[in-house]
This record gives C-alpha cells, sequence and structure tokens, in this order.
C-alpha cells in the first residue's frame, strides 16, 4: 500500500490548487497546547459547547483542532473571519459551506480533512490490535470482502483498508453509514453510487489507513501538514 506524503503547510500553494486538485490536510494533536488560545478565539460558542460535554480531554481536543483547523482553511478561502463562517446541513446531516467541498476524519490523536473540486469524503483508522473485528465483518462485510480477509497475510490492514473505502464512499454520497453495509462496494477502485461514479484509493500514513472517495478523476492528490 502506498503511503501518504505530507508537505509543509503553504496556504498560498493551497489556494492555488483548490479549484484543480484534491488535497488532504493532517495534523496531529499534539498541536493542540500551542494552538489553544487561537483554536478558542476562532471556533464558536455551539463547538466550545458540544467539545465540553466530551468525557476525555483528548476527545475535546481532537475536536477542537479539527474545527479549527477546518475554519481557518475556509477562512483562507473565503476572506471571512474563522468565527464568522456558518455551516449549513444537507438532509443527511453532512455539513457543508457555500459550495465547498470538505470532509473530515479522525482517529485516536490524528486528524484528517479532504477538500476537493468536487463532493468528497475521508475516513480514518488507526491499526488497532485490541478491537475484535469479528462482529464488524460478520454485519457488515460482503462474501467478496470476507474472503479476501480470510486470504490476506495483514488481516487488519486489509479489514481498516474494507471499512474505511466503506465510510469515505457514503461520506463522499452524503448518506453517512447505511443500514445494510454489505451492499456498499469497497474493493474496486471505481465504484458507481446513486447514478455516480467515485474514485476509491486508500494509503497508510505511520500506523492509520486512510481512505478517499471522490468523483474527482485525477489521481494525483496533495497531502498537507497543517501549521
Amino acid at each position: 500500500m502506498e503511503a501518504f506524503s505530507f508537505q509543509e503547510w503553504d496556504t498560498e500553494a493551497f489556494l492555488e490548487l483548490q479549484k484543480v486538485k484534491t488535497q488532504i490536510v493532517f495534523i496531529h494533536r499534539n498541536r493542540y497546547v500551542t494552538l489553544e488560545d487561537a483554536i478558542l478565539a476562532n471556533v464558536n460558542s455551539e463547538e466550545t459547547a458540544r467539545a465540553s460535554r466530551f468525557f476525555h480531554s483528548k476527545d475535546r481536543e481532537v475536536y477542537l483542532l479539527g474545527k479549527y483547523v477546518l475554519r481557518k482553511i475556509l477562512a483562507a478561502q473565503t476572506g471571512l473571519a474563522p468565527q464568522k463562517i456558518i455551516f449549513s446541513k444537507t438532509h443527511t446531516h453532512k455539513p457543508f459551506f457555500e459550495g465547498q467541498e470538505f470532509n473530515l476524519s479522525h482517529s485516536s490523536d490524528h486528524i484528517y480533512l479532504a477538500f476537493s473540486p468536487f463532493e468528497v469524503g475521508i475516513d480514518a483508522e488507526k491499526n488497532n490490535l485490541d478491537f475484535d473485528l469479528q462482529p464488524v465483518v460478520d454485519a457488515c462485510f460482503s462474501e467478496e470482502e470476507s474472503a479476501m480477509l480470510s486470504t490476506a497475510e495483514e488481516y487488519r490492514p486489509h479489514f481498516y483498508t474494507i471499512w474505511t473505502r466503506k465510510e469515505a464512499l457514503l461520506k463522499a454520497t452524503g448518506e453517512g453509514l447505511c443500514d445494510d453495509m454489505k451492499q456498499v462496494s469497497a474493493i474496486p477502485s471505481q465504484v458507481r453510487r446513486n447514478g455516480q461514479l467515485y474514485f476509491l484509493a486508500t494509503r497508510r500514513h505511520q500506523d492509520y489507513i486512510v481512505s478517499y472517495a471522490t468523483p474527482h478523476v485525477d489521481p494525483e492528490v496533495i497531502g498537507w501538514e497543517f501549521a
């Protein structure tokens, strides 16, 4: 599996590419401490209130950091102040802002944001060695997908590859998790869903599996580490 390569953040370069490239932005939770004042000044009261309801401080920090990065990038795109950005939601509760195509995923300490000229979905999972995968396989994987797992040398990475591709596709379509996950095709690199052709890809980043889905036919994805 190809590894993700994230380059140093460059706002100007990111904005130049936003209309022609799908771009993935990564930030680690350890940046929260140095950015805390800026985060609290740039998210809104609804987001800080929701963050306060998380039991673990780690979850609060990941949530607020993701919202902060999203707001900063959208602010750079639109010229608005980050805290002035107001998100709307589709009928399936997918957030959007003035036609800007984006999606966010986080797992453990890692946060990934996808931006694209077209609708986009991203999902990331840490390769968790302690999690019992079999109930998810039984409930959500097709016979073909289950058979692929049974013959795979790296069972867990293959599981997380299939699972993140399913989630990324459903996030791109705006459906969210559906009732019959077995019918969500995740093995091909091109999948037609709801009359639209989507391109699926998966990359490894450290001990995380990251998948994204978009109708964007350009296979080249630019990776940035936000700073």
